[in-house]
Order: C-alpha cells, then structure tokens, then sequence
C-alpha cells in the first residue's frame, strides 16, 4: 500500500488516465470523510485511519489519495473484495460515533463511502476526481447506491448495526466508553508527561518440579493496562478496539524501552522479559535500546511476542525475530491457547520458548485425545520450553507438570514467591 498526501487530487487523476486503457481489475472506494462532525475530521484521526488501512493492505498493490479536505480515495488492482469489505467495517468501526458512519437508528450509513467496479463505473469516478481536483466538493446526495455489504463471515459474526446497538445498550448501563481516536489522541498526548513507573508490573515465571522447590527463572516486566487506565483517568475501554489498542501498545512499547535504559539498576537486576510489538523490534527506538545493553545481559532478556503480530505479518515477524535473536536475546511466543498450541511447530517459527494459557475448562482427563496431543507437543518443544500462564491455582500446576512442563506463571506462583505482596498482577 502506498500514500499520496502532496497533490493528492491531481496524482489521482494523472493515475486514472494512465490506467484508462486496462481496466481489469481496479476499484475504487471514495471515503468521504469530509463530511466528518469536526472532531473527527482531524489530522490525528485520519491518520488513526491511515494506520488502519496500512495494516490491513501492507501487502497489496493499492494506494490511498488523501484530499485536502479529508477525502480518501482507495484505488487498488486485483484486492480481493472480502478484504476490502473489511476495510469498510473497520473504517465504519472507528467513526461509529459520527452519524456518517451510522444513522441514529443503528443502521450503516450509505454516506460513509462508495464502491467502484472502474471497469463498469470508470467515467463516474473519473468525473468525481477531476471535479475533486478543481476545488469542486462532491455534494452530499439525498440517496446513494448502497455500498456492497460486508462478506458473509462478517454479517453472521455480528452485524455492524448490530454492534452499534449493542454498544449503545452498554453505554447506557455502563459509565465507561468504548474507545475511540478521541480517546487515544487524549491519551498519547497525556503519556508525554506520565511517570509510567507506577503501573509497572513483575510477574516471575517458575521452574516448578514436583518434590522440589519452586525457583524464580525470569520476571516478566509489563504495563497493568487497568492500573494505566486509573491513574490516567480514562473513562473508555482500552480493550474494546482492537486496531486502536494495538497503536496503543506500540506507544507503550517505546516508554517500557525507555524506561529500562534510564533506569539500569531497578529494571535490568534479574533476568526479564518483555512483550514488544514486531513493529517496535524493527524500529529505531529499539535499536537505540540494543546499543545500550550489554551483551551480557541480553542473554537475559526474553522478547515476548503475541501470536497475532506473528500471522499478521509472517516476512515482517521473520526478519524482527531473526534480528533480535543475532542480537542475543531470546523470543518467546505468547497468546497460545490450547487449541493454538497444538497448531504451532516451535522450532519452524524459530522461538525458543512458548506460553501456553491455562483455563479452567481443559479437561481433568489426561487420557483425552486432546490432552494427549498437547503432552506430545510439549515434548517435541521440550518441557523447559514450554510455559504454562495463568496458574491461579495448584490445579494449574498439578495439571501442567502431569503432561511434562516445568515452568509455570500466575498468580498461585505469585504467593508462593511473596506471601506477603499486596500488588495483584
């Protein structure tokens, strides 16, 4: 995907006219996102959107023109149309709040967008662009043709009016607001002054072998998002986007960086780990960080990173783990449900250690079939590479140790290293 910011209403029409004799395949959506409430029209949100759409389409040939008026202009090759339909949805998603995105009742907004087919409907958007490029502003039509509905797998999940029905019946019972741009703009720029230090947690990963006393291994150093909230007095649910969370944690990411390298002796006297981002591995910030630490400590120092940063971009996963691993330090895999855990070949993907996420519901029975398979996996990763999170109980435990693991993480782990702690991770 690529971005055109400067001129962007005259180089939408130079390209239309470059593709004008070979059609195939090439579509349109115009985002009319000037016709944005004023706090939504902002250069943050848009850029909020941007992000948004990268990450969707990073791998596909498609450039966005953005107009000076906060127009988008999509045009894209051969994208597939599910993809795009997504796009729409999360688009639709983060501007819930503005009646562009979503009428009063609830219902998808016709307004927000249109889809063009540039083999059926090239004269059209062709005559929309040239008239966007001499100032004139494409009016606001009393009916438009509906945009193509969301792919079926999207409908039967949940609807986005839906959604907005839902959220709405949330917010009336619930004081706290779903999160949105605004939100994030007011809590990034608050981050530029808050001591992060307080809502910094450790939480130890245990080897723990039955007969034998449980021992400390490493401490994982992380951000207490509900704490954050707190103390940051943020009246939305850091949790309820996802895209937005997840910017969210790319911030967070550079303050944990900083904070180790400006506070050596509190951060850095056990063996740690953190969750980073793909991203951030591959930024300058981290680099910035590597030069600081020593090579002796790095080899104790795990990089976590969650399962879903790794499939989301698998050649951009590969090349940050590679990288990190010649640096020194050691990557483990984090967010592996049961399910997933069976799934995944350890040594393929290169990590040298894995989370796998206890609950409640995994079957006492070891003899289940499901059961026996998570023992062979754990034993082809080998038991000291394996991790057993949320132990908040001596089941947990019992449970892991049965199919072979010897390090374990939670809370159950937490009393038995300080009995006497307050903090709750």
């Amino acid at each position: 995907m690529q971005t055109v910011t400067k001129g962007a209403e005259a180089k939408l029409v130079e390209t239309l006219g470059e593709i004008r004799e070979n059609l195939t395949g090439w579509q349109a959506i115009a985002f009319e996102f000037s016709l944005l409430m004023e706090q939504y029209r902002n250069e943050y949100q848009i850029k909020i959107a941007l992000n948004m759409m990268q990450d969707l389409l990073r791998s596909e040939e498609v450039t966005v023109f953005v107009c000076e008026d906060s127009t988008l202009y999509l045009l894209g090759m051969g994208t597939p149309r599910q993809l795009l339909d997504k796009v729409i949805f999360q688009l639709r998603y983060l501007f819930m709040d503005d009646p562009l995105a979503y009428t009063p009742e609830g219902e998808e907004n016709d307004a927000f967008c249109n889809f063009y087919d540039l083999e059926e409907k090239y004269d059209e958007f062709a005559a929309i662009a040239r008239g966007k490029m001499l100032g004139g502003r494409k009016p606001r039509p009393a009916t438009q043709a509906p945009v193509a509905p969301a792919a079926a797998g999207q409908q039967q999940a949940a609807s986005p009016s839906f959604i907005k029905q839902v959220t709405q019946q949330i917010a009336r019972s619930n004081p706290i607001k779903f999160f949105n741009a605004s939100s994030l703009a007011n809590i990034e720029r608050d981050l530029q002054n808050a001591n992060l230090s307080t809502v910094v947690r450790r939480q130890p990963v245990c080897a723990a072998i039955p007969d034998m006393m449980v021992r400390r291994v490493f401490d994982e150093l992380y951000i207490n998002i509900a704490h954050l909230r707190q103390m940051m007095h943020v009246d939305a649910d850091l949790l309820s986007n996802r895209w937005l969370f997840k910017y969210l944690t790319e911030l967070l990411d550079e303050r944990m960086l900083n904070m180790i390298t400006h506070n050596p002796s509190r951060y850095l006297e056990l063996p740690i780990s953190v969750n980073m981002n793909v991203k951030t591995l591959l930024s300058d910030e981290f680099l910035q960080f590597d030069e600081f630490i020593k090579p002796s400590v790095k080899v104790s120092i795990v990089i976590e990173i969650q399962i879903s940063d790794v499939f989301e971009d698998m050649r951009a996963f590969a090349m940050a783990r590679s990288n990190v691993q010649k640096l020194g330090y050691r990557v483990c895999l984090d967010g592996l449900t049961d399910m997933s855990f069976v799934q995944v070949d350890r040594e393929r993907l290169g990590f040298d250690l894995m989370k796998l996420q206890w609950n409640a519901d995994m079957p006492d029975d070891l003899k289940t079939a499901h059961n026996r398979r998570i023992a062979e996996v754990i034993k082809t990763c080998g038991p000291n590479r394996v991790i057993l999170t949320r132990c908040d109980n001596r089941k947990a435990v019992d449970y892991g140790q049965a199919l072979g693991i010897s390090l374990f993480q939670g809370r159950y782990l937490d009393k038995l290293m300080n009995p006497l702690s307050k903090v709750e991770n």
